[in-house]
């Protein structure tokens, strides 16, 4: 290091080599300095440091690297492709690799520089090179270059045959590495149009089961892009079988299997394979799962079907799905085929029996239909009678899907409907054949089955019994319930479906109505008592029950029905039954058993809610009233109104005003409105109140009257005076007071109004004033 000049200070930097220090010509510190400091220097300079650098630390990747690196940008900048330096750069990248063969980077540097002069053998050898030197952890660094260098081959001069062969031979050997890469290589594979290879690295994908997508698509996606392939470009594919593998994917891929099959019958139409296609469609619709690829299979036979007849037609506006040009060549062939009898076959002929099939496919259309219905759910019962509806003109079909019903639809799994539905129509579809021997043999196998629920043994026997009375045959009719309803014995433990039938209320019902048209009194008497034993009843079966015996003028055994019933229901289902049992009671004796209706009323009294007992309370008055005591019936008044619910004591107290004004006079009605007062609240109480001052005025009793109205105005805000208590008071007052008794009036007037200004206002007092419209 020294200094130059007079005016200035340069610290210029020796090289190491120039220097007495041995140890520091071995130092990369001590070069990298030197360099650092002659950075601005001529390239010729830097090249010759760089020279000398290398004669005592050759193994430097940092100068390497940097070295090859400004060879590289002078080279870019300053000579033409025709140069020798260029050689000669490889000359120089050859030598760093005799000490750099193990950095990844000096490799990828020296393969850009061969590509980017397009030496496209030599950079595939340096690819190889680099593979074989670099341990196998560095080897993704070269492959991902190298996979993006094969795929850029297409951009340079090279041929496209040699250019996929190129890319071919590097991909293989990648996916062996790194399987994964498959997608991403398919994906290049059809970009350039090669089919086949795309299609068998596909198909590979598909067998991997351990594949896992970089982008996230599924198997399925996978198949779908592989029938794409096959089907749009058929010719081109020789290494695999598509049909075997279309077919795979449709056994493998259940669920949406409609495009798949499609693309099959589209693979075999574009090869000429006309009748193979209408097969394989045929194949498609007959198997199909779901209602959505049902349709597509079907739309895309039927499109087939009319692009048929329009080729035939020479229609010159062919469908978009069909390739004409080989469809053209097979009908032409077809058409010129002589016959035994050395005739050509016309081809209106032809038209005709394309046009037969077209139609026939389409009257299928419900069948296949349901066929996929019944494929997707063979439990399912409203399908098997839909199709036995679509083939009921057709017997040995009908017959067919009967026995096939019954047999596949178990009775635990029926959904959907009820399997006695199927059992009926089957025995209907034989009586409308008038065969009622089989009809019946149909009907008794049908009620044995087990079913899963009681309703399904209702309907079948019900349709029976039915069916029989509707043809005519009343007897038998009655003759098939009583075999459901009277068997000889009952296990109380077995709940089962099947057992439970005698305790259907529906068929216990229909037996009921048959015995009323067509049987006698003992007959229905024997039925209605039958119910009772089994408990098979509802309060109008009881009701009925009853009046049939009082029309018979069985009295008292009406009674012991009304009795039984009252056992065995609760209430609320007890009211009527109690109503009109009374009802009938009094009606028969009216006043010569007066006992035994007071026990029923009492009996009644003490079970009934108290929601319900104003209307027995009011009865049982009305009743003494006519055959009793009055003092017992003044007396029952007076248990209604503490004994109704609230909702009723203002009519109840009413009630009993009423009764006790008629009987013993309007002065024995003073004590009934005290106790109202004392019981009711609120608009019920100053109501009652008002009545009973009124009372109070008519008798001349000015101060018990005033002293009503002090005590009911504490429940009434002046301010919303609805029952005009205080106009009233105020006019009493005026015509019976004096100075004194107004002017208290008016002090209990605004004490009121200050206390009910300090109370919150009620909601739901103001939502009733607002609906009667005081607002």
């Amino acid at each position: 290091m020294k200094a130059t000049g007079a005016g200035s200070f340069d610290v210029i930097f020796a090289a190491p080599d120039t220097l007495n220090e041995q140890y520091s010509r071995f130092s990369l510190r001590a070069w990298w300095i030197v360099m650092q400091a002659n950075k601005d220097k001529p390239f010729r300079v830097r090249m010759n440091l760089y020279e000398r650098a290398f004669k005592y630390i050759p193994n430097c990747y940092k100068l390497w690297f940097n070295f090859l690196k400004e060879q590289l940008e002078d080279l870019q900048g300053r000579s033409t492709i025709l140069s020798p330096r260029y050689e000669n750069m490889m000359i120089l990248f050859e030598r760093a690799l005799v000490y750099m063969h193990k950095m990844p980077n000096i490799w990828l540097m020296y393969a850009d520089y061969c590509a980017s002069i397009n030496k496209i053998t030599q950079t595939r050898w340096i690819f190889d090179r680099a593979l074989e030197s670099l341990p196998v952890t560095q080897h993704h660094r070269i492959w991902e270059r190298y996979c993006q260098w094969v795929i850029n081959l297409f951009k340079t001069k090279v041929s496209t045959t040699e250019a996929i062969q190129t890319a071919h031979n590097v991909f293989k050997r990648f996916l062996k590495v790194n399987p994964d890469y498959k997608e991403e290589y398919v994906d290049y594979l059809v970009s350039k149009e090669c089919w086949d290879l795309a299609s068998s690295y596909l198909v590979d994908i598909l067998n991997d089961d351990g594949y896992n997508s970089a982008t996230g698509r599924t198997k399925y996606e996978f198949m779908q892009h592989l029938c794409e392939i096959i089907s749009s470009h058929p010719d081109q594919i020789k290494s695999i079988d598509p049909t075997s593998i279309i077919k795979f994917g449709i056994k493998k891929y259940s669920d949406e299997i409609g495009q798949l099959w499609i693309k099959l019958a589209d693979y075999h139409i574009k090869i000429g394979l006309y009748e193979n296609a209408r097969d394989i469609f045929e194949e498609g619709v007959n198997n199909v799962l779901t209602v959505k690829d049902f349709a597509l299979v079907y739309n895309a036979y039927v499109k087939f079907e009319e692009q048929m007849i329009k080729v035939l037609e020479m229609d010159d506006k062919p469908g978009d799905e069909i390739d004409d040009t080989p469809l053209i060549g097979y009908l032409n062939k077809t058409l010129n085929i002589q016959s035994s009898y050395d005739e050509v076959i016309k081809v209106d002929d032809e038209i005709l029996m394309k046009i037969d099939r077209l139609q026939e496919l389409l009257d299928r259309r419900p069948l296949l239909l349901n066929s996929c219905m019944l494929r997707q759910n063979k439990y399912n019962v409203q399908e098997w009678l839909n199709r036995i509806e679509l083939v009921k003109k057709d017997e040995r079909m009908a017959l067919k899907t009967f026995t096939d019903a019954l047999e596949i639809v178990e009775p635990k799994k029926a959904d959907n409907g009820k399997l006695s539905d199927i059992w009926v129509a089957y025995g209907r579809y034989y009586k409308e054949k008038g065969d009622y021997k089989t009809c019946n043999q149909i009907f008794s196998k049908g009620v044995v089955v087990e079913y899963k629920q009681l309703d399904e043994y209702v309907n079948i026997w019900s349709q029976w019994a039915e069916m029989l009375l509707n043809d005519g045959f009343v007897n038998d009719a009655i003759v098939i319930i009583q075999q459901a309803l009277f068997k000889k014995y009952v296990k109380k433990d077995d709940k089962s479906p099947i057992s439970m039938v005698p305790f259907s209320l529906d068929i216990w019902e229909l037996y009921i109505d048959l015995e009323k048209n067509f049987g006698n009194f003992k007959t229905l008497r024997a039925a209605y008592k039958r119910m009772v034993e089994l408990k098979v009843v509802t309060p109008f079966v009881i009701i009925n029950y009853a009046q049939l015996l009082e029309d018979n003028t069985f009295y008292e055994e009406s009674f012991k029905v009304f009795e039984t019933g009252i056992s065995l229901f609760a209430w609320p289902a007890l009211y009527e039954l109690w109503i009109i049992y009374i009802t009938k009671f009094i009606e028969r004796y009216k006043g010569y058993r007066l006992e035994r209706a007071r026990n029923l009323f009492e009996t009644v009294l003490e079970q009934v809610p108290k929601e319900k007992c104003r209307i027995f309370y009011l009865m049982y008055g009305e009743f003494e009233e006519q055959y009793g005591l009055l003092n017992h019936a003044i007396e029952i008044y007076d248990r209604m109104v503490y004994n109704v619910d609230y909702n009723d004591k203002m009519e109840a107290y009413n009630i009993y005003i009423a009764k006790v004004a008629m009987y013993l006079g309007i002065t024995k009605t003073r004590q009934v409105f005290e106790n109202a007062i004392e019981v009711l609240q609120e608009a019920e109480l100053i109501q009652m109140g008002l009545r009973l001052a009124q009372l109070e005025r008519k008798f001349g009793e000015i101060d018990r009257a005033r002293a009503v109205y002090i005590h009911i105005s504490q429940y009434s805000d002046p301010r919303y005076d609805d029952f005009g208590l205080w106009q009233t008071w105020e006019n009493f007052e005026l015509h019976h007071g004096n100075e004194d008794t107004y002017k208290e009036y008016r002090r209990i007037s605004k004490s009121v109004v200050a206390k009910f200004s300090l109370m919150p206002p009620d909601p739901s007092k103001v939502k009733e004033r607002v609906d009667k419209g005081y607002y």
